[in-house]
């Protein structure tokens, strides 16, 4: 049985692969690593959940617009848009790269726009081993310049403190 990833989940995959080859290369010490103490940051924030929502976006899609500068193979880029899922009126903040975005369509027309099909796709040899190069390419890039190493970070940062804020407001 083969086991499929959901095309945002192998991104985030891919991303966190992606910052993991930046430190390796920057010649941090594992064994160093899991001797430091851990700490805890709890970060608390005044602004709203909307508005920390909205940051964690804009600075995703300006660590994909440095990206796609550096990136020079078109098929590679990432865009990324709102998006409504079926049955819903509620629009997600969704960043693909154009070869997935094109496989989706190729898939969703050999499957005359068959709804559960397109949902329920099997894997696509083509498509996993274009996912490596990406992964790959990502992996390089991130290794190789600072500024989007920085917004990674800069992305990432935001990341914790909308979940960090949501969880708070769920807690409570």
């Amino acid at each position: 049985m083969v086991t499929t990833m959901k095309p945002t989940r192998m991104i985030l995959a891919i991303i966190v692969a992606a910052v993991a080859a930046p430190m390796a290369a920057l010649g941090q010490d594992s064994a160093a690593a899991d001797n430091a103490p851990a700490d805890e940051i709890v970060v608390v924030s005044k602004k709203s959940l909307a508005q920390l929502r909205r940051e964690t976006y804009e600075a995703e899609e300006d660590f994909y617009s440095i990206y796609n500068k550096l990136n020079d193979e078109k098929e590679f880029d990432v865009r990324c848009r709102y998006e409504k899922a079926t049955g819903t009126n509620i629009k997600n903040h969704v960043c693909r790269a154009q070869f997935v975005t094109k496989a989706f369509e190729r898939h969703a027309r050999r499957n005359r726009n068959n709804l559960s099909s397109v949902a329920n796709q099997s894997s696509d040899p083509a498509l996993d081993e274009k996912m490596q190069t990406y992964q790959q390419r990502m992996e390089t890039l991130m290794a190789a310049n600072p500024e989007l190493q920085e917004a990674f970070a800069r992305y990432n940062t935001a990341r914790v403190q909308f979940f960090a804020k949501r969880e708070s407001i769920a807690a409570n």
